[in-house]
């Protein structure tokens, strides 16, 4: 409760701050610029030592998994056969805790991912466990510096020092940002890849990103649906064309044997059932599975809910579209693959600040006035801990509820006369 309350109270000092500071009618502003470095210098605090931390004292999940990942594949393994994970594993000489850890969700698994996505962590796989570990920190401390400035050129840059100081307070007190960091997560990597997307959405050159989101995490294929329903041809024939290029990077470096593998003998045949009942698990499919209102035994079920509401969010974005309201169909496509992909977990809502940092800026379809912001901002940062899911509901409502507000007052597409 304290860290909810903290989390709270905060999020909201830093928003108050941005909009005192931005009022050209307001005289008294230094106490307020004192208070946005105090918030900036706390929150900054609390990210830093999360990093130093992960390095000085790791934590069992999840970078000794992609490590493993990595040495199966770098020792020239198929990445798919759990045989081959326990026969490096026992090379490694891990704490014997970790076996316990590890056994049911990686040995007896194998990657659970697309064969690309090992191209991240084989080069992990020559280098010695430490070293390898400072590298992804590094790597991951990359993306986190590209993923503040996208935000700040997009969605902020007018507002220069003021912006910045909002962007890096409001990051780093995200609590998925610090567990993202303590599981040294790829979410950072996702994120930067989404708001390329966003940045180059009209050009050629997004379809390259969404490949590259899609091999991080498959749940982004989802986001293809924006090219298709902005028709942009170009960016979905880059797309496909990189995704080929990336799966013969691949074939050249480990043959065709992951590919059979990962067709004929998937690793999601393997995962325990239980992974989807932990509270982690953030995801529509795992909230009823807890609920009992699914279960395991009749996946049918759970088919249909995802199907309808896909056709749902489908017909009201193709609405969104002739209205031109363009702003809503990334987040809206976000929120509901969010929702849907049984595998969200709850530092996957890294990628939520895509859209609240949106609704700072009023040339944005986004924006909202500084009152009901503040508000959002505030419940989303307090629930992120502990209810992610409903940080993902309460968004996609609030994104629903805007836009059905803006629709009366947008201007339809007209159809071009033949």
């Amino acid at each position: 409760m304290s860290k909810l309350l903290f989390n709270f109270a905060i999020s909201i000092a830093a928003c108050v701050c941005f909009y005192m500071l931005k009022d050209k009618k307001f005289n008294i502003k230094n106490i307020f610029w004192v208070a946005y470095l105090l918030i900036m210098a706390v929150t900054s605090y609390l990210f830093f030592s999360k990093l130093i931390g992960s390095i000085t004292n790791p934590a069992v999940w999840d970078f000794p998994a992609f490590y493993l990942y990595g040495k199966v594949a770098a020792s020239g393994y198929n990445f798919y056969i759990p045989e081959n994970f326990h026969q490096v594993y026992n090379s490694l000489h891990f704490p014997a805790s970790y076996y316990n850890e590890l056994a049911n969700e990686v040995l007896d698994v194998g990657f659970p991912y697309p064969p690309p996505t090992i191209l991240y962590f084989a080069p992990l796989g020559f280098l010695s466990y430490d070293t390898a570990l400072v590298c992804w920190t590094l790597f991951n401390l990359f993306f986190v510096v590209g993923c503040i400035y996208l935000i700040y050129d997009q969605f902020l840059r007018t507002e220069k020092l003021n912006g910045i100081l909002l962007i890096v307070a409001l990051f780093f007190l995200f609590s998925p940002v610090r567990t993202t960091i303590i599981f040294n997560q790829t979410n950072f990597i996702l994120l930067f890849y989404l708001l390329l997307i966003k940045k180059y959405s009209d050009k050629k050159i997004s379809g390259i990103f969404l490949a590259l989101a899609i091999f991080t995490k498959p749940y982004m294929i989802i986001i293809g649906l924006f090219f298709l329903l902005k028709r942009n041809w170009g960016a979905i024939v880059y797309s496909i064309l990189s995704a080929a290029a990336i799966c013969g990077l691949t074939l050249l470096f480990f043959g065709k044997s992951p590919f059979l593998s990962y067709i004929y003998s998937s690793p999601a045949h393997r995962i325990p059932n239980w992974v989807f009942l932990e509270k982690i698990n953030q995801s529509l499919h795992a909230v009823l599975l807890r609920a009992q209102l699914i279960t395991h035994d009749n996946p049918a079920v759970y088919l249909s809910i995802a199907i309808g509401i896909l056709l749902v969010a489908g017909v009201y974005l193709m609405m969104l579209m002739k209205r031109r309201l363009y702003d809503y169909i990334l987040p809206i496509l976000l929120l509901v693959g969010l929702l849907l992909y049984p595998g969200t977990l709850s530092y996957y809502a890294v990628l939520l600040l895509f859209i609240l940092f949106q609704f700072f800026n009023p040339k944005s379809q986004l924006g909202f006035n500084s009152y009901w912001h503040i508000l959002i901002i505030g419940v989303i940062y307090a629930l992120s801990i502990f209810h992610v899911f409903w940080c993902i509901c309460i968004l996609l409502i609030v994104l629903v509820l805007k836009s059905l507000n803006q629709t009366h007052i947008a201007t339809p597409v007209k159809a071009e006369p033949v």
